[in-house]
């Protein structure tokens, strides 16, 4: 469990998120987010909510900033909006979700 409430954290972090924001697509308080974050367990259902939020998160980076890259068990990376669609027609094209497309591409990368 304290894992996952690590990667809550920097997963939070890293998309710019707060508990507040958690707490909404959880349906709870932001002071429930809070108690399971420092002490208390994070119930099953919720854990799950959570999960679903970080597998489903947008692979976005501002084309501004330098890359922020968080190794873990994933990696997140925050995408300019423009480029983000782009990527998506490219996957689109070759008949692959935007997340198939990055995996492809990654592998691809880190054979070489």
């Amino acid at each position: 469990m304290e894992d996952l409430k690590l990667n809550i954290k920097l997963w939070l972090k890293a998309n710019r998120h707060d508990y507040a924001w958690l707490a909404e697509r959880c349906y709870v308080t932001e002071t429930t987010v809070r108690n399971w974050m420092a002490k208390k367990p994070i119930p099953r259902a919720k854990a799950h909510i959570i999960r679903e939020l970080i597998n489903q998160s947008p692979v976005t980076m501002p084309s501004a900033t330098p890359i922020d890259v968080t190794l873990q068990t994933q990696v997140m990376i925050r995408i300019d909006k423009n480029v983000t669609k782009r990527l998506e027609d490219k996957a689109f094209t070759q008949g692959l979700t935007l997340e198939e497309f990055l995996q492809r591409t990654l592998a691809n990368l880190s054979a070489e």
